[in-house]
């Protein structure tokens, strides 16, 4: 399905009714969809995901049981202060 003629026109005068920071904002979006369309683009689109049961990282989850790292952090780097 081609874009016609017309619908180039619409675009051009939108475009030329926005301000300069949508402006920046549709500069951004259109690298954005320039790098989509290129070659490296495509190819990071057809990067298949790995099932969650073949997740090396998933199956790591869970494997070792220690306190969280969070939960003694501030006992840690503020011990003399804190008491």
């Amino acid at each position: 399905m081609g874009i016609t003629h017309a619908t180039k026109q619409k675009l051009f005068h939108e475009i030329e009714h926005l301000s300069n920071s949508y402006l920046v904002e549709l500069q951004g979006f259109i690298q954005y969809l320039q790098f989509k369309q290129s070659s490296i683009g495509r190819r990071l689109d057809n990067i298949r995901l790995l099932p969650p049961e073949h997740d090396p990282i998933l199956q790591a989850i869970g494997v070792v049981d220690v306190t969280p790292f969070s939960e003694t952090i501030d006992e840690i780097l503020y011990e003399d202060t804190i008491h």
